[in-house]
């Protein structure tokens, strides 16, 4: 439980820390300047950066892969964005831009073996995008490694080592709240094993869904 605790405080904390800070970079509301223009036309660019924090939960198993013992656990993203292209803008349906990702993640495991998960992970992101949109949708795939101390539970075959690696994908969808913030929903797959470097890797096949925010940088 002192895992736990310590664990909850953290991310509490860089919670704060990120919204302290990106706050004190938005741009203000004034009511004597022109209503800005909230849509995708004017946050995907190239180059552009965004900050998201996403926390959720995750179940398994789910009726995917071999039939393991529970495993739940929260998940606490943060995630920095690079747009690597910015859309064409020609109003075709699958009109887009491609985001590279990186992410640290943390986890406590609510039910099943061990406490935590930690880690980190690289992704890649399309967005679909029309220029007048403000709904977001976009898919993800990705894949990183994790510390754990599920290994440690000897009466479990899912989990076989401390070092582990976590392919998975995601569907999200961003809402544009106003010209640098976001209201995010995402559902994620999220796999756990270690490729039989280990005698025991029945593996984790995670579902679960994740709320959270994102600020874009460098809004013009």
């Amino acid at each position: 439980m002192g895992l736990l605790k310590l664990y909850s405080w953290l991310t509490f904390l860089i919670f704060c820390i990120s919204y302290t800070v990106l706050a004190q970079n938005t741009v203000p509301f004034r009511a004597d300047t022109q209503p800005r223009d909230y849509s995708a036309r004017h946050v995907f660019h190239a180059g552009g950066f965004s900050l998201q924090q996403v926390n959720g939960a995750l179940a398994s198993p789910v009726g995917i892969g071999p039939d393991t013992d529970r495993f739940h656990y929260t998940m606490h993203n943060l995630r920095v964005g690079y747009l690597l292209n910015a859309p064409s803008w020609n109003s075709h349906p699958l009109d887009g831009a491609v985001e590279l990702i990186g992410e640290l993640s943390g986890s406590a495991v609510f039910q099943g073996a061990g406490s935590y998960l930690f880690g980190t992970s690289i992704h890649l992101r399309y967005n679909f995008t029309q220029p007048e949109w403000r709904f977001i949708p976009y898919l993800q795939l990705g894949g990183g490694l994790i510390f754990n101390d599920a290994y440690e539970d000897q009466s479990q075959r899912a989990i076989g080592q401390e070092l582990e690696f976590t392919p998975q994908a995601s569907a999200g969808l961003r809402y544009l709240i106003d010209p640098q913030w976001s209201l995010d929903a995402e559902f994620m797959y999220h796999h756990i094993s270690n490729a039989g470097l280990a005698d025991r890797n029945l593996g984790i096949n995670a579902l679960g869904g994740m709320v959270g925010f994102s600020y874009f940088f460098d809004y013009p």
